[in-house]
């Protein structure tokens, strides 16, 4: 994940914003570069923060990297989401 000059690094909240886009994103298109973004940001931050991260925060991590995948595998087999993802509207 890249991060970003001129600004702190708050990974719990560089997180957070990248799960809710891949979740409440409005561009259906980008669905799955979004999900892509979130499980890298996850990954990283799992990897950066093993040795030094609670039980409790390994523990939400890998619930979050769940969240984002099981996301991932409805849309993509969910016969009324999955193939018509990008005709999706805010209608």
């Amino acid at each position: 994940m890249q991060k970003l000059a001129g600004r702190p690094y708050d990974a719990a909240n560089d997180l957070r914003c990248l799960v809710e886009a891949a979740i409440f994103g409005r561009n259906p298109s980008d669905f799955f570069r979004r999900i892509e973004d979130a499980q890298d940001a996850i990954m990283d931050y799992i990897e950066d923060s093993f040795e030094s991260a609670s039980p409790a925060e390994r523990q939400s991590m890998i619930n979050a990297m769940n969240s984002v995948l099981e996301l991932r595998r409805l849309v993509q087999t969910h016969p009324k989401i999955g193939p018509g993802i990008e005709n999706l509207t805010d209608a």
